[in-house]
């Protein structure tokens, strides 16, 4: 077993980042007795459709908790750089 960082995570780039999400989500639905394949990501990271990048569809009603809060969860996975005072605003 290793540690895993934020400074780990900080130096992903957004491919590395979703396929971290994406393994993430594999692992989460296993845990609960699903197929990885109920998991998708790919396609181009940076297309500016708003989409979403890494999809979980498990069955309608199936009980999922954790990283995976519904049966149906999208997640949207873009690496920003961004300023500590931009946050203190909101």
């Amino acid at each position: 077993m290793f540690e895993i960082t934020s400074d780990d995570i900080a130096l992903l780039n957004d491919e590395d980042l979703r396929t971290l999400v994406g393994r993430l989500c594999e692992s989460e639905a296993r845990k609960g007795g699903f197929s990885a394949s109920a998991v998708t990501w790919g396609g181009h990271q940076n297309a500016a459709d708003g989409g979403l990048d890494v999809r979980v569809a498990l069955p309608v009603g199936a009980a999922i908790d954790g990283f995976v809060p519904r049966p149906a969860t999208g997640f949207q996975v873009k690496k920003r750089t961004c300023r500590a005072r931009r946050f203190l605003r909101k």
